[in-house]
């Protein structure tokens, strides 16, 4: 399918389920609770934000150090455009960017995204236990059954990828770009072999993750002047990560909204209240990818230069 259709597509979709959402809440409600928004739990919720995403940057950084060492703001850099483009592209394709934007400092595709899709497989496994966890709180006995199967589905298909079996039937599918994945399985065995102890910290630097993006929701409802439990608030952030993932939307926006407004409310928080708590903090989102858009398009020019 065409680029510039599938794009199309994935945004009409966005669209219909946001317009939907909109269609079954108090929009007047929500921009009553948007109006009381205390500033110093926004900026406390802000400051979280920024701490989850320099400790995942950290934790990608530890990895690719197994190759080749690069100063942690270079990497911070780096994943602020991933982070932009991952905003644009479906099911958080937009973090692979990155395997491009590091090409020409001296990283193989193929080692980059093994090393790339071994923390995305780490956080894929922690954030299913962790959903795993919470479906069996929240859920209804039906519910629970078609999330387990999803979560199990999505974390055996990570681990088919990094089997034999599984290389092979991915070198099929892409077929004459195979090329450009020459070094994954080195990588990938080099990681495992000889730095075990790097893989232990980026597996602990995923777990702590979702306590620190539920904690960031509890402060994004504080400043709503709502109540939520850390315990819940971890569940279901984690819930909706994983819904980000299925590749239907851009940044699986509109979905991961709709299931967490649910999930919300199953613990007696409103769906208005629930929708205020994710329109901050997509709004929190958008600004950071602003900010990564500038500095991919300075990268740009940069490059353009030199190269001229």
């Amino acid at each position: 399918m065409n680029k510039k259709l599938q794009f199309m597509l994935e945004g009409i979709i966005a669209i219909i389920i946001i317009c939907y959402l909109i269609s079954k809440l108090n929009v007047g409600e929500i921009f009553t609770i948007l109006k009381g928004t205390n500033l110093f739990w926004l900026s406390i919720a802000i400051i979280l934000f920024l701490i989850s995403f320099l400790i995942t940057v950290y934790g990608v950084k530890i990895l690719f150090d197994t190759i080749k060492p690069l100063p942690f703001w270079e990497w911070v850099k780096y994943s602020l455009c991933g982070f932009s483009l991952g905003l644009v592209f479906p099911g958080r394709a937009g973090d692979l960017s990155i395997v491009y934007l590091i090409k020409k400092k001296g990283f193989d595709y193929g080692e980059s995204i093994a090393l790339t899709l071994v923390d995305k497989l780490s956080t894929l496994i922690i954030f299913g236990l962790i959903a795993t966890i919470g479906a069996f709180t929240i859920l209804k006995s039906k519910q629970l059954y078609w999330g387990l199967a999803i979560g199990a589905a999505c974390i055996l298909l990570g681990l088919f990828i990094f089997t034999t079996s599984g290389r092979s039937f991915v070198r099929k599918i892409i077929g004459k770009y195979a090329n450009h994945f020459k070094g994954f399985n080195k990588a990938f065995q080099r990681l495992i072999n000889s730095h075990k102890e790097k893989l232990a910290l980026n597996l602990f630097i995923t777990l702590i993750r979702p306590i620190i993006n539920g904690i960031l929701t509890v402060c994004i409802f504080k400043a709503l002047g709502i109540e939520a439990p850390i315990f819940f608030a971890i569940i279901i952030s984690t819930i909706t990560i994983i819904m980000s993932l299925v590749p239907i939307t851009p940044n699986g926006i509109g979905l991961k909204e709709g299931v967490g407004i649910y999930l919300f409310t199953l613990i007696g928080i409103s769906p208005e209240g629930a929708a205020s708590m994710y329109a901050l903090t997509l709004a929190i989102y958008l600004s950071l990818g602003v900010v990564g858009m500038i500095i991919y398009s300075i990268q740009l020019k940069k490059e353009t230069l030199f190269s001229a």
